[in-house]
């Protein structure tokens, strides 16, 4: 179950900001802030994000955990926990990066992860006249490989469908899948409820323009 209170406020022309405290998702709980400056018909914006984080007790639906090293149920060493970190991002938003690729939004953020590591974070993705969109993101940090396990650092994919494609309605809403060929810990971002980019979308459509 998550649950949290959100409160979103604008300040001077280009400042937009957001607060939020609860149950944020499936498996931390915390409070948090985001700032974003978003000039109107720009193709760059920039974001900065900070929270405070628990995390939940998988059997528990409001319980967060309260030691950090807890007991595996096969009987091996026991496994880390998160009872208190800090975890944020500098984030810069780059529609159609140079004019080579009309369509297409980059980020590139800069923070500390859920783990406590430090990297960096590149996401690529590319919107079709259809809307629907497909990117791709990859994430190094200073976890050493061997820290890490198999795979070095973490990368994805992930599809986004507008629901206008599959309804005789007009909505804005849309449905994804993503796909993480190797689940570790390192690289790991707290996955918000909202995203002000996404919310400020008007100021300069990317996800909602209109294509020719």
């Amino acid at each position: 179950t998550n649950v949290q209170l959100t409160y979103l406020d604008h300040f001077g022309d280009n400042w937009y900001t957001q607060t939020y405290g609860g149950y944020l998702e499936t498996m931390f709980a915390g409070v948090g802030g985001e700032v974003l400056y978003r000039p109107i018909d720009s193709p760059f914006a920039f974001g900065l994000d900070a929270n405070y984080v628990k995390q939940r007790e998988p059997g528990s639906a409001f319980g967060l955990f309260k030691n950090e090293y807890q007991p595996a149920e096969n009987g091996n060493r026991r496994f880390r926990v998160q009872t208190g970190t800090t975890t944020g991002h500098a984030t810069l938003y780059w529609q159609n990066p140079l004019n080579l690729f009309d369509g297409t939004l980059a980020k590139i953020s800069a923070g500390r992860y859920l783990t406590e590591d430090v990297g960096v974070t590149v996401d690529i993705a590319k919107q079709f006249d259809s809307g629907i969109t497909v990117g791709a993101y990859a994430s190094k940090t200073d976890l050493s490989a061997d820290e890490y396990g198999e795979g070095s650092f973490t990368k994805g994919f992930y599809v986004s469908i507008p629901f206008d494609l599959l309804s005789v309605k007009p909505t804005t809403s849309r449905g994804g899948l993503s796909w993480q060929p190797l689940q570790r810990d390192g690289g790991q971002k707290l996955n918000r409820k909202y995203s002000l980019y996404e919310l400020t979308d008007g100021r300069s459509p990317w996800f909602t323009r209109i294509h020719d």
